[in-house]
């Protein structure tokens, strides 16, 4: 019987055409394409902040883990992500499809000395967020409201810039998962494209811009979970032979 439904398994889920130590994570192109939130800083302090989501938000990206997004695949176990990501650690699901993307024809430039900031006001309980590089070790940096993260913001250049987020994978399968996020002008200037460890605060009379993206979650089905699906396929095969 269980010899049949791992068969029924095998059948209907298919076997892993590849399998393969990963040096990089899978990019916001190979998980179905990038969608942006456009951010303009319009340098009105009454109304400092706008922003609007690439097609008009009716994308919802999955968030999944290593096992759907690349089956059969591991994490080199010398990166940064090794731990949060591979199916035999804490296998977490992730996106990176969402970015910040600044709206530099509408948008006019930043006061000296001071710097775009990008807060994360609130979240689903159990969101994380990190800033990913894949060169030499990888960097898989804590950000925003995630555990171990130095602020509940970031300083940023405007340049395009693709967190990764991520979920546990016993989160239900069709959780809608939010994080909402504040756009703000930070009194001190930033380092590099994403600045996670410099301290700031607002720069007076400027107002504050929010914005919300949504993920569904996509947990990787359970073994049991599968083996009854597989029980019950053959269950049918079974009453069409002895109709």
């Amino acid at each position: 019987m269980i010899i049949a439904a791992l068969s029924v398994i095998v059948f209907l889920f298919g076997l892993p055409s590849r399998a393969a130590v990963l040096d990089a994570l899978p990019n916001a192109m190979a998980q179905g394409g990038m969608v942006h939130i456009d951010v303009v800083f319009t340098g009105n302090m009454s109304a400092s902040f706008t922003s609007t989501l690439e097609f008009g938000g009716s994308v919802v990206p999955p968030m999944k883990p290593l096992t759907l997004w690349s089956p059969g695949d591991t994490i080199n176990p010398s990166k940064a992500y090794y731990d949060e990501i591979d199916p035999t650690q804490s296998a977490m699901m992730f996106s990176s499809r969402w970015g910040f993307r600044l709206d530099t024809d509408n948008s006019v430039p930043v006061p000296t000395g001071t710097s775009l900031g990008i807060r994360m006001t609130s979240c689903t309980p159990g969101l994380g967020a990190y800033f990913y590089n894949s060169v030499g070790s990888g960097t898989f940096q804590p950000v925003f409201l995630t555990t171990a993260a130095p602020h509940d913001y970031v300083l940023w250049s405007g340049t395009m810039w693709h967190p990764y987020f991520t979920m546990p994978n016993t989160t239900p399968h069709g959780t809608t998962i939010n994080a909402t996020f504040e756009f703000f002008l930070a009194n001190q200037t930033n380092s590099g494209n994403v600045d996670w460890t410099t301290t700031a605060g607002y720069e007076p009379g400027y107002t504050v811009g929010t914005q919300t993206i949504t993920w569904t979650a996509i947990p990787e089905p359970s073994v049991m979970g599968l083996f009854i699906g597989a029980s019950m396929a053959l269950a049918v095969v079974r009453l069409r032979r002895g109709r």
